[in-house]
C-alpha cells in the first residue's frame, strides 16, 4: 500500500522482481496520496518491462476483471482509510475473486529476499493447521540487525504487544507483524479481512488473534526475510494517540470479565499518572494520552 511513499513503493516493486517464485500478481493500493506520488508510480509502471499493469479506481473495483496478462493491479483509493482499510480494499477483491493460491500482505517500505515467497509457502504447507506465516525482519539501514523475528507476544495485563527479536527463544507467537504475513486464499476467506477501526497500529495483533481463535496456527518461515524501514513517516504524537486508544479497543474486542477490568484499572491509572507528571513540560504529549484514553473508553465495539 502506498501513501505518499512512491520512492519506497518503487524500491519494493523492484525487489519483488528478484523473487524466485514461479509467478505472482501484485495488488498495489494507493491510500489517497498526493497526485504527484500517484503519477510517479504510474510513470514507473508504464516504463517497466516486468510489470503489465492495470489502474482502477476503488469505486470501479466491483466490476473490474483482471486480464490474464496483467500481473499488477494499481488500485486508487478515494480516501486515506488507514492501514487496515487501505489494505482491505485489495484483500476483499482477492477474497472474492481469487479462488486458490496464497496471499502475501507486504508493506511498501520493505525489500524482500529472493527466496521469501518460496520459503513462506513451504512453511505454510508443512502442516494443515497453519494459518498465517511471518518472516524475519531486518532493519533496512542496519542489515545485519534483527528488527523482529516476524511476530511477538501480547501482555493482557498491561495491554501491550512486544516483538520477539532473539532467535531460538520462542516457537510460538501471539501475533505476526503486519508488514509481512502470508496465508492461503482459503484462510483469508475463513478469518476475514482486518478490523478497520484501529486506523493504524494493533490491526495485525487483532487479525492474528482472530486467526488463532479460529484454530489457525501462526508460524515463522525458516528462511526468507525482509528489510524494513518501519514507519518513518508516522509522527510520534500519532503513535502515542493510536497506541493508547487501540490497546483499549483490542482489549474490549478480545478479553472480558476480570482480565478486562484489571487492564481497565491499570490503563486509567497509568495515563492519569503519566499525563499529570508531564503536563507542565510537555502539555501536548499529556493531552494526546488523555485523548487516546477517552476515545478508547468511549468507542463502542
Amino acid at each position: 500500500m502506498n501513501w505518499n511513499g512512491d520512492e519506497d513503493t518503487i524500491e519494493c516493486l523492484e525487489s519483488l522482481k528478484t523473487l524466485d517464485y514461479p509467478s505472482f500478481d501484485v495488488y498495489l493500493v494507493d491510500n489517497d496520496s498526493q497526485k504527484q506520488s500517484i503519477n510517479n508510480i504510474i510513470n514507473y509502471l508504464e516504463k517497466d518491462s516486468f510489470y503489465r499493469s492495470a489502474t482502477v479506481k476503488k469505486d470501479d473495483l466491483s466490476s473490474f476483471k483482471k486480464e490474464d496478462k496483467t500481473n499488477l493491479v494499481f488500485i486508487l483509493n478515494d480516501n486515506n482509510a488507514g492501514f487496515a482499510g487501505g489494505n482491505n480494499v485489495a484483500l476483499n477483491y482477492i477474497k472474492d475473486n481469487v479462488q486458490e493460491g496464497y496471499v502475501l500482505l507486504l508493506n511498501n517500505d520493505t525489500i524482500v529476499s529472493k527466496d521469501l515467497l518460496t520459503a513462506m509457502v513451504s512453511k505454510f504447507n508443512e502442516s494443515d493447521d497453519t494459518g498465517f506465516v511471518g518472516a524475519t525482519h531486518y532493519y533496512y539501514h542496519e542489515k545485519d540487525r534483527i528488527q523482529t523475528l516476524g511476530g511477538g507476544l501480547i501482555d493482557l495485563v498491561h495491554g501491550e504487544c512486544t516483538a520477539v527479536t532473539q532467535p531460538g527463544t520462542r516457537d510460538e507467537f501471539d501475533f505476526l507483524t503486519g508488514s509481512c504475513i502470508l496465508m492461503s486464499c482459503d484462510v483469508l476467506r475463513d478469518v476475514g479481512v482486518m478490523y478497520e477501526e484501529y486506523f493504524m497500529y494493533w490491526e495485525d495483533v487483532d487479525w492474528s488473534t482472530t486467526a488463532r481463535k479460529k484454530g489457525h496456527k501462526l508460524k515463522i518461515s525458516d528462511t526468507g526475510y525482509i528489510y524494513h524501514k518501519e514507519g518513518a513517516s508516522i509522527k510520534s504524537l500519532s503513535r502515542i494517540y493510536y497506541h493508547t486508544r487501540n490497546r483499549i479497543l483490542y482489549m474490549k474486542r478480545h478479553t472480558s470479565g476480570l482480565v478486562y477490568y484489571k487492564f481497565l484499572i491499570y490503563i486509567v491509572l497509568y495515563v492519569l499518572k503519566e499525563s499529570f507528571t508531564n503536563i507542565l513540560k510537555n502539555r501536548e504529549y499529556s493531552m494526546t494520552l488523555i485523548r487516546g484514553l477517552k476515545d478508547g473508553l468511549l468507542k463502542i465495539i
